[in-house]
C-alpha cells in the first residue's frame, strides 16, 4: 500500500488531464441559456519572458521575503493567525488538543495503564473522579511542571510506584505516582508529567523512611534507581514476597468480578530459591545517531528510568554468572564493529548448559563428564543458537530467541506444584490425559508425563514443536505417550477431539469460549498477568453459573520468578463440579 501511494504521487503530474466535453449550453450577456458555445475569446497580448531566476545564494530572496509574499495572498493565514496569538494562548491550545487525544484513548483492559488507574481511583474515590470527569477538569492539575513538594506515601501501585495525595493547600485531590517510595514515608518529590487525575515525579529525598519496608544496606546494584530493570531492592525479600501476594489479592478482588466467596484465600507467594543471578536471559540494547562524534561513546545497557537514553550497563546483579561473564565480550565487539552497525541493536546473552555432549547422556561416560553434561554453564549470543536447560533431571533444548521462562531455580518448584495441585490428596477421579497449550519446548507436558497416560502439546510455533519432540525423545518418553501438534488460536482444542473432557486436565491460558466448548475436568491457569487472569477467571465462572456444570476456582498462589522486582507470576486451578453440588 505504501509502495503504490508513492508511485501515484509521483507520477501524478505526469498524467495527462481528462478530456472534457465541450458544453451544449452558454449563458450569455442577458444571463439566459442559449446553445452551442461562444465564441473563443481573443488571446492575450504576448509579454515578455521574464529573466531567467539566479542560482547565487546570495541573490535569492530572503526566507522571510517569501512568508510575506504569501501572508499578502492569504496563503499563511493559519500562520499569521498564531502570529497574533500570545506563546500563552498557543500552549494553551496544544494543551488542549492533547487532552482531547487523551481522553479518546482507552488502556487496554488489564494492562499496565489500566491497572494503574484502578489503583488511582481506589486512592481519590471514583466520586471525585466522576465529579472531574463531567467538570472536564480530569486534566487540569493543580501542579507547575518542575514544582517541588513534600507528601506522604499511603500506598503502592501493582508497578511498585508509590502513591500520594496532593497537601490540602492545593485545593484539588490529585494523585502523584513516586517510584522507590513506600507506605508511610515522608518524601520530597519533583513533577514531571501529568496525565488523567495523576502526576509522575522524581523521588528527591526520603524525608521520614519506613524501615519495616526500606533497608539500602540489602541493594546489591550500583545502577539500582538509574537502571529500569528492578524496583525493590532496598526491600527485604520477605516483605517483596507479601507485597506480590498483596498484588494477587487486589488483582481478583478489582477484575474478576466475582464475589468474595467465590475467590479463596491466596496462599503465600512462592519464593525463588535464588534471589540474585537468577535471571537466565538478558537483552540489553543500544542506538545510534547520524553524528560521527556520537558513536565514538555508545552506551549498552537497559533504559534510564531517571530520564531519557540508556544506561551504560556493565554488570547486571540479577543476571546469571555466566550471562555477566559474556557481557563484557559481547560490549567490546559492538564497540570493535560500530562502524557496521546503522541505528543500534538489541544484544542477546542466554545462559545454556554446554551442547557438545549428545542427549541422553550415554551410562559410558565418565562421572565427570555427567557433571559437566548436567552442571556447566556458557552463555549464548544468538537467536538461532541452540540453548540447553535442565529442570530437575529433565533435559530441555530450544532455539535461543525463543520463550522459556527465565529462572531457572524455580522451574521444578512450580511444575511440582502443578502437579500437586492437579492430583490433591483424596481426589477419586484423577485426571488420565494433560493437555499442555501453547506448550513451547514442552517444559510442563514433559516434567508431568509420568503421572499421565497420555499427553498432547499444542503450540503455534513449528520451531517449538520441532524442539519439544526432540526433548521427549531424550527424555525417554515414547511417542505413543506424548504427542504435540500444530494448533490454530481460534480452537486449540480441535487437535485433541478424542480426549475424553471428563478426565483431562489442561494447562492453559483459558480463551473463554473455548474451554466452555471442551470442559475439561481441571484447568491450570499459568500467567505472567495476575489481572488478566483474575479478569479471564472471573467471565469463565461466571458464563457456567449456568450450565449443568459450572466451575470453580480451587486455589490462586503467586510465584516469585523475578525477585527485586514488581512482577509476580500467579497459577489458579479450577475444577468443574456439578451445578448442585
Amino acid at each position: 500500500m505504501l509502495g503504490r501511494r508513492f508511485y501515484s504521487a509521483a507520477t501524478r503530474s505526469l498524467r495527462k488531464p481528462p478530456q472534457l466535453l465541450k458544453p451544449i449550453f452558454h449563458r450569455g450577456e442577458s444571463g439566459s441559456l442559449a446553445k452551442g458555445t461562444p465564441e473563443s475569446p481573443p488571446p492575450p497580448p504576448s509579454q515578455p519572458r521574464p529573466p531567467p531566476v539566479s542560482l547565487n545564494p546570495h541573490e535569492l530572496p530572503l526566507l522571510e521575503d517569501i512568508w510575506d509574499w504569501k501572508s499578502s495572498f492569504g496563503i499563511m493565514g493559519k500562520r499569521k493567525h498564531a502570529e497574533d496569538e500570545s506563546p500563552e494562548q498557543n500552549q494553551q491550545k496544544k494543551r488542549q488538543a492533547k487532552i482531547k487525544r487523551w481522553r479518546k484513548l482507552n488502556p487496554d483492559e488489564c494492562g499496565p495503564e489500566d491497572v494503574q488507574w484502578q489503583d488511582i481511583v481506589d486512592l481519590l474515590g471514583k466520586e471525585t473522579i466522576d465529579s472531574e470527569i463531567v467538570a472536564g477538569t480530569e486534566f487540569d492539575s493543580p501542579f507547575e511542571d518542575g514544582e517541588e513538594a513534600e507528601v506522604q506515601v499511603l500506598s503502592l501501585c501493582a508497578s511498585g510506584k508509590g502513591l500520594a495525595l496532593s497537601p490540602e493547600s492545593k485545593g484539588k485531590k490529585w494523585a502523584l505516582l513516586i517510584p522507590f517510595a513506600f507506605p508511610g514515608e515522608t518524601v520530597r518529590v519533583r513533577v514531571f508529567r501529568t496525565n488523567r487525575m495523576h502526576s509522575t515525579c522524581d523521588l528527591l529525598e526520603v524525608l521520614t523512611p519506613n524501615l519495616e519496608y526500606r533497608d539500602e544496606s540489602v541493594v546489591k546494584c550500583k545502577y539500582f534507581r538509574t537502571c529500569g530493570g528492578c524496583q525493590y531492592q532496598m526491600l527485604p525479600y520477605e516483605r517483596q514476597l507479601r507485597i506480590k501476594r498483596d498484588v494477587v489479592v487486589k488483582a481478583y478482588a478489582t477484575f474478576s468480578k466475582l464475589d468474595a466467596s467465590e475467590v479463596p484465600e491466596v496462599g503465600p507467594t512462592v519464593a525463588s530459591p535464588l534471589q540474585y543471578n537468577y535471571r537466565t536471559k538478558i537483552t540489553p540494547h543500544f542506538h545510534l545517531t547520524t553524528k560521527e562524534d556520537d558513536r565514538k561513546v555508545v552506551n549498552i545497557g537497559f533504559n534510564n528510568v531517571a530520564g531519557p537514553g540508556i544506561i551504560d550497563i556493565e554488570e547486571c546483579p540479577i543476571a546469571t554468572t555466566s550471562i555477566n561473564q559474556e557481557l563484557g565480550p559481547s560490549r567490546q565487539k559492538v564497540h570493535d564493529n560500530i562502524s557496521t552497525y546503522r541505528i543500534g541493536a538489541t544484544l542477546l546473552l542466554r545462559e545454556s548448559l554446554k551442547t557438545d555432549i549428545s542427549l541422553p547422556l550415554s551410562s559410558a561416560l565418565s562421572e565427570a563428564e555427567v557433571e559437566d553434561a548436567r552442571n556447566t554453564k556458557i552463555a549464548v549470543t544468538h537467536n538461532q543458537a541452540s540453548v540447553r536447560e535442565r529442570v530437575g533431571d529433565t533435559f530441555f533444548e530450544f532455539n535461543g530467541g525463543s520463550f522459556f521462562q527465565n529462572n531457572n531455580s524455580i522451574l521444578e518448584t512450580l511444575t511440582g506444584y502443578i502437579k500437586d495441585a492437579i492430583f490433591p490428596p483424596g481426589m477419586v477421579d484423577t485426571p488420565t490425559h494433560l493437555i499442555d497449550t501453547y506448550c513451547g519446548a514442552g517444559l510442563f507436558g514433559i516434567t508431568l508425563a509420568e503421572h499421565f497416560e497420555k499427553i498432547t502439546g499444542v503450540e503455534l510455533s513449528a520451531d517449538s514443536i520441532m524442539y519439544a519432540k526432540r526433548n521427549a525423545r531424550v527424555n525417554k518418553i515414547p511417542s505413543t505417550k506424548i504427542s504435540f501438534k500444530a494448533g490454530d488460536a481460534a480452537d486449540i482444542f480441535a487437535t485433541v477431539k478424542d480426549f475424553p473432557s471428563e478426565r483431562t486436565a489442561v494447562i492453559i491460558d483459558p480463551r473463554g469460549k473455548q474451554v466452555v466448548k471442551f470442559l475439561p475436568q481441571t484447568v491450570a491457569y499459568v500467567s505472567c498477568n495476575v489481572h488478566s487472569q483474575a479478569r479471564d477467571i472471573g467471565k469463565l465462572l461466571n458464563k457456567t453459573k449456568r450450565m449443568e456444570k459450572r466451575y470453580v476456582l480451587e486455589s490462586v498462589r503467586g510465584f516469585d520468578l523475578f525477585p527485586q522486582t514488581s512482577h509476580v507470576e500467579s497459577v489458579a486451578i479450577l475444577r468443574l463440579v456439578d451445578a448442585k453440588s
